[in-house]
């Protein structure tokens, strides 16, 4: 089923399971049928799941956003902007790079380092 408020970086509606399980056959199928090799991620919008890139599919395991759940982790600052400017292009969100404390990756974040005593990196 397509989703009516989640879109991916291609402008078009992303398809949304109901489950885990419904999630991993249709990323089997994405794999089988085009050779896309996608993996299931809960969505923080709505709720359901979509199917992402394998290599976009990173968490950190010490950090937390303000909901709790796992921060998404990014190998390099230039991929953390690359998709900083994604959301700013697509929903109008600001986000700024950080690096992780615990790990190697870097974070995004809404506040400014510029502001409120934030650290810049």
């Amino acid at each position: 089923m397509r989703s009516t408020t989640c879109k991916g970086s291609n402008g078009q509606y992303r398809e949304e399971y109901h489950s885990e399980v419904a999630a991993r056959i249709g990323a089997e199928r994405a794999k089988n049928e085009f050779g896309h090799d996608l993996t299931p991620q809960v969505c923080r919008t709505c709720g359901y799941w979509h199917l992402i890139p394998v290599s976009a599919s990173k968490l950190c395991h010490f950090c937390t956003d303000s909901s709790l759940f796992q921060k998404d982790l990014y190998s390099t600052r230039q991929e953390a902007e690359v998709l900083a400017n994604r959301m700013l292009k697509e929903k109008r969100i600001r986000l700024y790079p950080y690096k992780c404390p615990h790990t190697s990756g870097w974070h995004l974040t809404k506040l400014d380092p510029g502001k409120r005593g934030g650290k810049k990196t």
